[in-house]
């Protein structure tokens, strides 16, 4: 049955909705060697950005699930979510650049990550905190 349904949908050039049939909200995806399955919600990103900072003002270029920058300082951006995190230890990967200098892109410490926003810390090779031009950040975990 699911083997008829799997070429049913083939034909197909374009799928609007998938759900998957034991749980709505979870999808399985058969990985590459056919032995593992992957949950497909559980890997997409659940907020990225892609922030600039010209004349001490930040701006989003681009981004996901992401209602506001808050300029907390020198070196200290903090992103809020437009819909929360489900807890707070999610995952958080970030970079950034200036000028293609050495710059880099750490969490502040744990107080500063909450279901609805973190605070990135950008600093120079030197270790000091200092404002950045581009800040990319992408955030991985549960949604409330």
């Amino acid at each position: 049955m699911a083997e008829s349904k799997a070429r049913d949908m083939s034909r197909f050039g374009q799928i609007d909705h998938l759900q998957g049939s034991a749980t709505a909200g979870s999808l399985l995806v058969t990985g590459e060697g056919n032995s593992t399955t992957t949950n497909l919600q559980q890997g997409l990103a659940k907020q990225w950005t892609n922030n600039t900072i010209a004349t001490n003002t930040h701006t989003l270029q681009d981004s996901f699930n992401t209602s506001s920058l808050t300029d907390d300082g020198a070196g200290r951006t903090d992103m809020v979510f437009t819909n929360n995190m489900n807890a707070v230890r999610y995952s958080i990967t970030a970079s950034c650049s200036l000028n293609g200098s050495n710059y880099f892109a750490h969490l502040g410490n744990n107080s500063l990550q909450a279901t609805n926003h973190y605070r990135i810390n950008t600093t120079n090779d030197a270790g000091t905190i200092a404002d950045y031009d581009c800040l990319c950040c992408t955030v991985h975990g549960d949604l409330a």
